[in-house]
């Protein structure tokens, strides 16, 4: 990998830790520089600012994680088969990337009219199995309450468990699963 290209990413792997542990107001380049160990003006030649910086990292894993939930969307197998797998799937990228995870969302409480501006969001992903799922007659909650259903749901049980609320043990995503199935088509 060419010098260039490392620092950026460690620019990038160091601002997205300073920005979920700290928070994105409260992070300045000074200390994203500090952490990385190089000059303020060196992070200039790679970003124009920080909001391009946070831009960069939101559109990152908002869209990885769009593109791990809709390979779930478009399987041909039963829907309900794939709803299962929709939630373990969430839950698996929230636990294995806390940071970018609570970044995200960080993101869409500080900037929530900028999140519009992007493409390839993961509620686009979910807003199309509800949407499948809506006109094949299963799933009876109107879409937009059955995402955030959902996604409330499983936001807020993550952050129980990166709390030490609640425990990750086995069988946690199928139960989840399994309740919030039952909610959005009145099973």
């Amino acid at each position: 990998m060419p010098r260039h290209q490392n620092t950026k990413e460690k620019i990038l792997e160091s601002a997205l830790k300073l920005f979920s542990e700290k928070g994105i107001r409260e992070t300045t380049i000074k200390d994203i520089a500090k952490d990385v160990g190089i000059t303020e003006g060196a992070i200039y030649r790679h970003f124009v600012s920080k909001d391009q910086i946070v831009s960069t990292l939101f559109s990152t894993y908002a869209e990885r994680l769009y593109e791990e939930l809709i390979s779930v969307v478009e399987e041909k197998t039963l829907i309900e088969n794939r709803f299962f797998k929709l939630v373990k799937t969430f839950l698996n990228f929230c636990f294995d990337n806390p940071q970018a995870f609570k970044f995200i969302n960080l993101f869409h409480y500080l900037r929530a009219e900028e999140v519009k501006n992007f493409q390839n969001l993961p509620k686009d992903a979910l807003m199309k199995f509800m949407d499948e799922g809506f006109k094949k007659g299963i799933i009876k909650v109107r879409r937009e309450l059955a995402l955030a259903m959902v996604v409330g749901t499983l936001e807020r049980t993550f952050l129980l468990v990166e709390g030490g609320i609640i425990e990750r043990e086995a069988g946690l995503e199928e139960e989840l699963a399994e309740v919030l199935w039952k909610a959005i088509t009145y099973q």
